[in-house]
């Protein structure tokens, strides 16, 4: 029996789907049903798909499904069929939440003696996975006659490990029958329409999750997303009034009632008298509770409006959170502010701060105060009560997540971590690099940084990102880290540097996180410096040049 492909060669490449965009609308479809709460997922909260479908072929040999495994503690809970072509219309064609095991290799294996037994002088053609009576799944081998040159073909069932006659199907024997012709006969416009409408609707998902640090690209955790917070790994999510610089926070509690924001002006006035707010509880905030008197170390607002408290991790209680919440309603009272929302949380931080800076004197936040003098804890004091200046940046995603790291020696042991998987990925960025798509690549203090060229077309910059989480999201698994934390920024190159209103971030090894002295020194207007946290497992990776940090992004020199 000769083959006669549905399809033309051409029709096939321009409406094939290859496996990564499959597992894209695996993953967003099955966050999606979720998150929605729709039943029958129950028991797929903490599984994760595997990315590595098994492909299945219809028996004319067109690549038909992708065929996606769902394990939760290295057990099979379900199974999620994409189609492998545009043309079969919806991507996520039939999902599996209750699967029977079979072995692919015994049935493959199987057709492939029966081939050869029956026609011992062909010569083997093919052996594939066919759907070749829906739903029952088998191997096909294609043999070829050399005599005759008719191709014949044999059909093993996966589950029973039959042999299926090459008949058509029917209603008293068993039988094959091509699935992809009947999807696809006279409907393929239709079922573009239809796959293009899923298309759109995975890159809506995938949109939304990546707020919240989920990329769609990679095997995640399957959960209710829906209540997710906005990743950790986005600083600018946060804006400081006072206190330090926050390395990615973690959220302990909130309070009050979010007041209905509807336009930017509304958003403005709000930020403003949260502001306000700030700076009327700064004094008694910094005496009482604030470093080195207390556990709060920031204080500050977030995007979504609340009023933000940050800790370090240690000795917080519930009624220490009470007492400081009372002490910002009954401000916010004074101001008409009722149900003051407030959001309560534990900070990262790795801190010099200059006790005198002149003298070189300096001391790490975190280490006793035991032994500072009067002088030296009013420094301290008014230290804390300065805003933390950040150098902005221009985030294209933020993805993954910042564990809670609860003291110094936690907080350079992820820094080792996210170093060494920058080290085992250099080489795979590196071609990235010298195409000018990617400028810049290391580890900061809590995340993984990767700088995209922000010339670059939308298209190839959004291609870019999702290439390059999974080639870190692999290597970091190999290390036993998941959801690894990344953040993507866009930056320019330059071929003259600039000096003016710049800061140059310093150099550093491995072993040693801390900046030089000049480094923490006050800036004029009032603010105390960022601090550059970059650690590159070689010194210079990354840096086509020199690198400045610029208010709108970086810029470098080419080499």
């Amino acid at each position: 029996m000769e083959l006669i492909p549905a399809v033309s060669a051409e029709e096939e490449e321009n409406y094939s789907v290859t496996a990564e965009k499959a597992f894209e609308h695996a993953n967003a479809h099955i966050i999606d049903f979720m998150s929605s709460g729709a039943p029958g997922f129950e028991n797929w909260t903490g599984a994760s798909i595997d990315p590595e479908p098994l492909e299945l072929y219809d028996i004319n040999g067109q690549k038909l499904f992708y065929e996606f495994s769902t394990y939760k503690h290295n057990i099979l809970v379900g199974k999620i069929y994409v189609g492998a072509n545009k043309t079969l219309g919806p991507s996520v064609q039939v999902i599996e939440t209750t699967t029977n095991l079979y072995n692919t290799t015994e049935a493959l294996k199987k057709s492939i003696e029966v081939a050869r037994n029956e026609y011992p002088d062909g010569e083997i053609k093919s052996t594939k996975m066919v759907e070749y009576s829906y739903p029952r799944i088998g191997a096909m081998t294609v043999v070829k006659d050399k005599t005759s040159g008719d191709e014949h073909r044999i059909f093993v069932d996966v589950y029973s490990l039959e042999v299926v006659p090459d008949r058509p199907v029917t209603e008293t024997q068993l039988g094959v029958w091509s699935m992809y012709e009947h999807k696809v006969k006279n409907r393929v416009g239709g079922n573009l329409i239809e796959w293009n409408k899923s298309d759109k609707y995975t890159k809506s998902i995938e949109k939304e999750v990546a707020n919240k640090g989920i990329c769609i690209s990679v095997p995640v955790i399957l959960d209710n997303y829906s209540n997710y917070e906005t990743s950790n790994v986005y600083y600018g999510y946060y804006h400081y009034f006072f206190g330090l610089d926050s390395y990615g926070n973690t959220v302990i509690a909130r309070y009050g009632k979010l007041p209905v924001l509807k336009s930017d002006e509304q958003k403005e006035n709000w930020n403003s008298t949260l502001g306000e707010l700030g700076n009327n509880i700064k004094d008694t905030v910094a005496s009482k509770y604030m470093y080195p008197h207390g556990e709060v170390v920031t204080c500050g607002t977030n995007s979504k409006g609340y009023f933000v408290i940050l800790f370090k991790y240690g000795n917080v209680s519930e009624s220490l959170i009470n007492d400081i919440y009372s002490l910002i309603d009954n401000s916010a009272k004074q101001m008409d502010i009722q149900d003051i929302p407030v959001e309560f949380g534990y900070g990262i931080y790795r801190e010099e701060i200059p006790l005198d800076s002149e003298q070189g004197i300096y001391h790490w936040f975190g280490d006793s105060t035991a032994n500072l003098s009067e002088s030296d804890i009013h420094v301290l004091e008014e230290y804390m009560k300065e805003k933390p200046t950040i150098p902005m940046d221009k985030t294209v995603v933020a993805y993954g997540k910042i564990p809670l790291l609860k003291d110094q020696n936690e907080i350079m042991t992820w820094a080792d971590k996210l170093s060494a998987i920058s080290g085992s990925t250099q080489d795979k960025i590196t071609p990235y690099m010298e195409k000018g798509q990617v400028i810049v690549y290391g580890a900061e203090l809590t995340r993984l940084d990767v700088g995209i060229n922000e010339t670059l077309p939308s298209e190839e910059k959004n291609a870019i990102v999702k290439e390059i989480y999974q080639i870190i999201d692999e290597e970091a698994r190999k290390q036993n880290v998941t959801t690894v934390p990344v953040i993507f920024d866009e930056g320019i190159f330059i071929d003259e540097l600039v000096t003016e209103d710049v800061k140059i971030p310093l150099e550093e090894n491995n072993e040693e996180l801390s900046n030089s002295n000049n480094s923490n020194s006050k800036s004029d207007n009032g603010s105390k410096p960022s601090e550059s946290s970059e650690i590159r497992s070689t010194p210079g990776f990354g840096l086509l040049g020199s690198l400045i940090c610029l208010y709108g992004g970086w810029k470098f020199r080419k080499k």
